[in-house]
């Protein structure tokens, strides 16, 4: 791991040096001499990275919980231009001493569209398509992080323009995730509108698909942790390992609203699994979420996803209180992965733009699960969870 790390250190680091005169004129020069660029333009190279540390602690019902640290995500990576028209992106993760690609990209802008080659997210979800630093609540609903797809290597072509958008992508596996055989290939699309958009108010409504077969990759397993990581390790639903899965068909609806402070967001998803035998079950949940801002700003939104809260009208920052409702249920066709429903109160203290502390109480309830796994089939703790962020 600790080899993994020294060479993107060092790679991250040279990339970082092109932002001098001499450098970036060297490297135009061998831009050009590969055909990349056909006029003088010094590449922008600039620093991202992000950092989340979280503490938990819980009040067990069934399953014992260790309480303590959590490194969620320690980022770093570069971003930039190589033209006027062709942006970039390498960013990796290496929270507790693992190392994983995010986005590792590249980019060109056309017209009000943008085409993409690399890894970044399938285009599902509103709540999974918000970043990390300017999600609502400490993890995502378990909905998102069920069904709604992460990162994949594949093409895809964005467009955006006044109150209307759809995102596309052809996609396979993800960096990392290579195992023997032909990878998957899927195709996922999603379409978003504002019928009002204004300075006062937002209504976002949209929706998505995804299908993907599987072909040699033919084993898949749902679960999730109880929206809290402080102990990565529970998971208190899960199905165990599906295997003979020939396809599967997710998607997506998904309705938002900003006014002034106030914020609502709610989303279903779905998927359907196609086996080659056995029984075909289908996992679906939803989640439904409120937030207000309490000092009087208000939540970005910009080309269907949302944005964080900037502090603007007091320097010591800014306050948010938040209310989620979350149900996932993965036990359908004989397959006893658990019901999971939470209902999850949260308080946001904005430094700024680039640093939040946050707080989470989540009261888990999970159900109808093998008891195998859980005895009695039942579960239902309760969570207190922080944590100190910032990104740049």
């Amino acid at each position: 791991m600790m080899k993994n790390f020294l060479v993107a250190a060092a790679v991250i680091l040279t990339l970082c040096c092109v932002g001098t005169d001499a450098n970036a004129t060297q490297l135009g020069d061998i831009l050009k001499k590969k055909g990349v660029i056909t006029e003088d333009y010094f590449p922008e190279v600039k620093l991202r990275g992000r950092f989340h540390m979280d503490a938990g602690w819980h009040n067990e019902d069934v399953t014992e919980f260790g309480d303590g640290f959590n490194n969620r995500r320690t980022r770093i990576g570069v971003q930039g231009k190589l033209t006027p028209t062709w942006s970039f992106i390498i960013e990796y993760d290496f929270a507790e001493n693992s190392t994983s690609a995010n986005d590792v990209m590249m980019s060109a802008k056309i017209g009000d569209g943008s085409l993409k080659f690399g890894q970044f997210k399938v285009p599902m979800g509103l709540n999974e398509l918000t970043s990390s630093n300017s999600m609502t609540f400490i993890e995502r609903a378990s909905n998102s992080n069920v069904i709604a797809d992460s990162r994949r290597m594949g093409i895809g072509y964005d467009y955006h323009i006044n109150q209307f958008g759809f995102q596309s992508m052809v996609y396979g596996r993800d960096i990392g995730g290579k195992e023997d055989g032909d990878m998957p290939m899927g195709v996922a699309g999603r379409i978003y509108a504002n019928p009002i958009y204004n300075s006062d108010m937002m209504i976002h409504v949209g929706g998505s698909l995804a299908y993907e077969n599987r072909r040699d990759y033919d084993t898949l397993r749902f679960r999730d942790r109880p929206e809290a990581r402080a102990d990565s390790d529970i998971r208190l639903i899960d199905t165990g390992s599906i295997i003979d899965v020939d396809d599967t068909l997710k998607a997506g609806l998904e309705l938002a609203f900003l006014y002034g402070p106030f914020s609502v967001e709610a989303e279903y998803l779905t998927v359907d699994l196609n086996r080659n035998a056995g029984r075909e079950p289908r996992f679906n949940g939803y989640h439904i979420q409120a937030s207000y801002v309490l000092t009087g700003e208000s939540r970005g939104y910009r080309n269907g996803v949302f944005r964080g809260v900037t502090p603007e009208n007091h320097p010591w920052g800014a306050f948010e209180a938040a209310a989620r409702w979350s149900s996932i249920d993965l036990t359908d066709s004989g397959f006893e992965g658990g019901k999971q429903e939470n209902i999850t109160l949260g308080l946001n203290y904005y430094v700024s733009s680039h640093i939040r502390f946050m707080a989470n109480y989540i009261m888990v309830d999970v159900t109808d699960r093998n008891p195998a796994a859980i005895p009695g089939g039942e579960d239902s703790p309760k969570i207190f969870i922080v944590r100190a962020q910032f990104n740049f």
